[in-house]
C-alpha cells in the first residue's frame, strides 16, 4: 500500500525561477507596473461627491448600497448590471484564451502579479537562482536569518499595503489611513486588513504556482477553449530534436542534429517548473520567460531565434493561422453586446426612479358625496448629484385630485412639488380621489408619473391600479 501511494502522490518541491531579461520579462514588467499603479494609486484621487459623502472617484459605499465609479453611480436597483459584468468579464477572458491562450494567467492575473512582486524581493535579498538554492540546503547562520527575516518582513508589508489599499475602496482613503495610524479604525476594517494581508503573504510567498496548477479552476477547463489556430508558447520538436547534447559528439557525428543544445535554460526560468520541450501542458502560463531564456542562448550562439515562439498549433504544421473563426466571433461578438448594453444602460438611464404601493387596508374609501378614495405609498428616489424639484401626476383618470401628505407646495395646475436632495429617497402618502360623477364599477387603470422641473425634464411613470366597489 505505501508503494502505490508513494506512485500516485509526489511530494512538492520549491521552485527557484531564474531571472531572465528580455522582450516578455520586459512586458510583464510593464504590466506589473501599469495595473499595480491604478490598483494603489485610484483610491486616491479625489472626485466631487455631494453631502457627506468621501470625495473619492472610486467608492463603494455598502451602508448607503452604492457604488461610485466617478460619474457613475450604481444603485441597489441596478444590481443586475453586476451580473451583466461578471458576464462580460467571463466572455473577455474566454475571447483572450481562445485567442492567445493563458496570455492573462501570464500578464494581467493579480497572482501572477504578486508572485512576481515577491519573486523580485526574494532575489533581492537571497540572490541569484543558485544563491537561492544554496542557501536553503545550508546551516542557519545569522548572515542567513539576517536575509531570510528581512525578506519575510517586505512580504508582510507588500501584503499589508496591499489590503490596506483594498479596503480603502470602501471608505475615504486618507481619512481611513489616518485611522489605521491612530488605531481606531473600525473593527471590520482591522479584520479586513488582517485577512488579505495573510492571504496575500501566503499565496503570493508559499503557494506561488501551486495556485496557478492545482487551486484555480481557470487552469483546468481552459483546454476546452483551445483549438489548432490557439497562440501558445510552443517549442518546436522538428527544429530543436533531436538535441545537440554534448558538442564535441555532436562534431564527431555524422547524423543530423536539432538546433536545441540542451542548456535547460527554459526549465530553470519557467515560474511553474515544466519543460515547455515536453509539448502542450496545463500548467504553462505563458508568460513568455522560456521564449526570453531560449533568445538569450542563442543570440550569444549567434542563431536564429524560433526555437521557442508563440505560434499556434496550426503553424507549426506548416499552414497559416486563422485568426478570423467561428468561435473567435463568436466570444467577440458577445461580448461586444453586453458591453454595449451596459454602456447604452448607464447612458440612456433616467436619474428618477417612482415606486408605487396600494394601501390593502382599506383598498378603497367610499366618501360622504358618493366619490371614491384610494391611498398609496410613492416611493421617489432622485439619482442625480443635484437637487431636483418634481411634479407628480395621474393620467389615465378622470374627474380625480390628488394630494400628498406632509407637502403643501403645488404648481398652477394644482400638481403636488416634490423637491429631493442628490441621492435622496423619499415616501410619500398620496390619496387620490375620484368624485362621484366619473365614479363606474369594478377598478381601473391609471399611471403615476413623476417630471422634473427642468432643462432636462427627466421622469419615470408606474402603472397602478384605482379600487372601487
Amino acid at each position: 500500500m505505501a508503494d502505490i501511494t508513494n506512485s500516485l502522490y509526489a511530494d512538492w518541491k520549491k521552485q527557484y525561477p531564474k531571472y531572465q531579461s528580455g522582450f516578455f520579462r520586459n512586458l510583464r514588467w510593464a504590466s506589473v507596473i501599469i495595473l499595480l499603479g491604478m490598483y494603489y494609486i485610484i483610491p486616491f484621487i479625489r472626485w466631487d461627491r455631494p453631502g457627506d459623502l468621501p470625495k473619492q472617484a472610486v467608492l463603494f459605499d455598502l451602508p448607503g448600497r452604492k457604488f461610485y465609479i466617478f460619474d457613475i453611480v450604481i444603485w441597489p436597483q441596478e444590481i443586475f448590471l453586476l451580473a451583466l459584468l461578471l458576464i462580460a468579464a467571463a466572455l473577455a477572458l474566454f475571447f483572450i484564451t481562445a485567442l492567445a491562450g493563458r496570455v492573462f494567467c501570464g500578464y494581467m492575473c493579480f497572482q501572477t502579479i504578486w508572485t512576481d512582486l515577491f519573486l523580485q524581493v526574494e532575489r533581492m535579498f537571497e540572490g541569484n537562482r543558485k544563491r537561492r538554492i544554496k542557501m536553503d540546503q545550508s546551516p542557519w547562520t545569522l548572515g542567513k536569518m539576517a536575509r531570510k527575516v528581512g525578506k519575510h518582513v517586505v512580504w508582510v508589508f507588500i501584503g499589508l499595503i496591499t489590503a490596506g489599499v483594498f479596503v480603502f475602496y470602501f471608505d475615504d482613503a486618507p481619512t481611513l489611513l489616518k485611522r489605521f495610524l491612530h488605531g481606531d479604525a473600525p473593527a471590520a476594517a482591522w479584520v479586513a486588513l488582517s485577512l488579505l494581508t495573510a492571504t496575500t503573504y501566503i499565496m503570493a510567498g508559499f503557494a506561488r504556482e501551486q495556485v496557478c496548477i492545482y487551486m484555480c479552476p481557470y487552469a483546468r477547463f481552459q483546454g476546452v477553449m483551445f483549438d489548432d489556430d490557439t497562440i501558445i508558447v510552443a517549442y518546436h520538436p522538428e527544429l530543436g530534436e533531436p538535441r545537440q547534447g554534448n558538442r564535441r559528439l555532436r562534431r564527431l557525428s555524422t547524423e543530423k542534429v536539432g538546433l536545441c543544445i540542451d542548456c535547460r535554460e527554459c526549465v530553470t526560468v519557467c515560474p511553474t517548473g515544466i519543460d515547455i520541450r515536453n509539448g502542450q501542458q496545463y500548467e504553462c502560463i505563458t508568460c513568455g520567460a522560456c521564449i526570453d531564456a531560449c533568445n538569450s542562448v542563442r543570440d550569444k550562439l549567434h542563431l536564429a531565434n524560433e526555437l521557442i515562439r508563440y505560434t499556434s498549433l496550426r503553424e507549426m504544421g506548416g499552414q497559416q493561422t486563422r485568426w478570423f473563426r467561428f468561435r473567435i466571433l463568436a466570444y467577440g461578438t458577445l461580448l461586444s453586446s453586453f458591453l454595449l448594453a451596459i454602456s447604452l444602460f448607464l447612458y440612456n438611464r433616467p436619474l428618477v426612479k417612482l415606486n408605487v404601493v396600494h394601501h390593502r387596508q382599506p383598498t378603497f374609501i367610499a366618501l360622504s358625496d358618493g366619490g371614491i378614495q384610494n391611498n398609496f405609498t410613492v416611493r421617489t428616489l432622485n439619482m442625480s448629484q443635484q437637487k431636483q424639484t418634481y411634479v407628480l401626476d395621474v393620467l389615465g383618470l378622470e374627474g380625480v385630485t390628488m394630494k400628498v401628505a406632509a407637502v403643501d407646495a403645488t404648481d398652477d395646475q394644482g400638481r403636488p412639488i416634490l423637491a429631493l436632495g442628490p441621492g435622496e429617497v423619499a415616501p410619500y402618502t398620496v390619496y387620490v380621489r375620484q368624485d362621484a360623477a366619473h365614479v363606474h364599477p369594478g377598478a381601473q387603470d391609471f399611471t403615476f408619473k413623476l417630471v422634473a422641473l427642468g432643462p432636462q425634464g427627466e421622469e419615470d411613470s408606474y402603472q397602478s391600479v384605482f379600487m372601487r366597489p
